[in-house]
This record gives C-alpha cells, sequence and structure tokens, in this order.
C-alpha cells in the first residue's frame, strides 16, 4: 500500500481543530471512504522554523519511504520564519528561501513531493505568542503571500508541484472564521475543510495520492 509522510510544523498537526483530524486526516479519510486507502504519517511539530524541519524531514520520510516511485512526501510548508519579532523578520528572507530550495531538492530525490503553501493569518489578533519558542511573533498576510509566491517560483523551477492556498483561504468565510474564533494563526474544524477541500480538488494531490 502506498505511503504517505506529511511533514511540516503546526498546521500539518492539525492545530485548532477541534475534531483533531486538520487536513493530513481529512484528506487520509476521504481516501479511505473512496476506497483508496494509503499508509500516512503524520509529521508536523508545532513551532518549527524551516531548518528546524529540515534538519529532520530527510531522516524521517527515508525511515517511512518504502517505495521510491510509488509513495509520497507532502511538505507543508508553514509561516514560523515568516514572522516578525521586534519588528524585524525572524528568519532573514534569503536564508529562508535557500533553505526551502536544499530541503525540496533532497525530499524530491527520496520519493515524489508535492508542496502545499503556507496558510493566511487573522492579523488583528497578532502577535501570536508561542510558548515553544517564547517570543511574540508578528504574523503578517503581506509576508506570506510574497513568500508563498517566492515558493511556488522556485517548485515551478524545479517541476515540483506547489498548491498556493493564500488568496483562496484568504477569502474563505469559514477559514477566516475559524481563524477569528481561534488565537488568530489556527483555523478550526470548519476551516481545515476548507484547506482539505481545495488540496482534493487539485490535480497534483489526485494524481499522486491514488
Amino acid at each position: 500500500m502506498r505511503r504517505i509522510c506529511f511533514i511540516g510544523a503546526s498546521t500539518v498537526e492539525g492545530l485548532g481543530d477541534e475534531t483533531g483530524q486538520g487536513w493530513t486526516g481529512r484528506l487520509t479519510a476521504a481516501r479511505r471512504n473512496l476506497g483508496k486507502p494509503f499508509i500516512p504519517f503524520y509529521l508536523g511539530i508545532r513551532g518549527q522554523t524551516l531548518n528546524q524541519i529540515a534538519d529532520r524531514a530527510p531522516q524521517e520520510c527515508k525511515a517511512r519511504i518504502t517505495d521510491k516511485i510509488n509513495d509520497l512526501v507532502v511538505l507543508g510548508s508553514g509561516v514560523n520564519d515568516i514572522a516578525r519579532v521586534g519588528g524585524e523578520p525572524r528568519t532573514k528572507p534569503e536564508e529562508v528561501l535557500s533553505t526551502f530550495t536544499q530541503l525540496i531538492d533532497v525530499l524530491k530525490n527520496q520519493s515524489k513531493l508535492i508542496v502545499v503553501g503556507p496558510f493566511p493569518v487573522y492579523e488583528p489578533k497578532m502577535p501570536f505568542y508561542s510558548s515553544v519558542s517564547d517570543l511574540d511573533l508578528d504574523f503578517r498576510n503581506n509576508d506570506i503571500r510574497d513568500i508563498s509566491n517566492a515558493y511556488s517560483e522556485i517548485c515551478e523551477s524545479k517541476n515540483i508541484p506547489y498548491l498556493n492556498l493564500f488568496e483562496d483561504l484568504l477569502r474563505s468565510g469559514d477559514y477566516q472564521n475559524g481563524l477569528k474564533l481561534g488565537d488568530g494563526l489556527h483555523s478550526n474544524a470548519e476551516g481545515y475543510q476548507a484547506v482539505t477541500d481545495l488540496i482534493e480538488s487539485w490535480s497534483a494531490w489526485k494524481t499522486n495520492s491514488v
């Protein structure tokens, strides 16, 4: 049976979803209901920066991938690097893009790879206090939009499927309402369902998950 690794930070964990499923669990359940199950590995760790994800992702995915041709890695590119701390970017943009490029180069050599872009936030609830980093993180949607577009260009140059969800989720009533009801950074069950619906309609997911 096909194996799929979902790797990233808190949104890959499904933080904020009162059902505990998040978008990764919902995708798994949807495929099972269609009679096309796969073996999922949920490798999200809240609060992690891209550097921290890059330090563990190759080893964690390699340990779980058994078929380089048919298995799949789904990278959920989060926003922890994009936050501003004291008005300055937590991680320099050029460093973020360099780490992202190196990470996808490694992962695409281990198995098939698709990338899901970062999600928007509800700015009136920013800054977000992170108990993991003990920092007040100021997330701004313009910063997230810019990095998502940059990720898209990098993936396109390497022929790696990339789903830019930013604008769709910014317009999604369900996703935005979940942010407003929650901490402003993580949506609720309805919001994660909105994410799931967008991914399920993505041709790269349809092609690579069955």
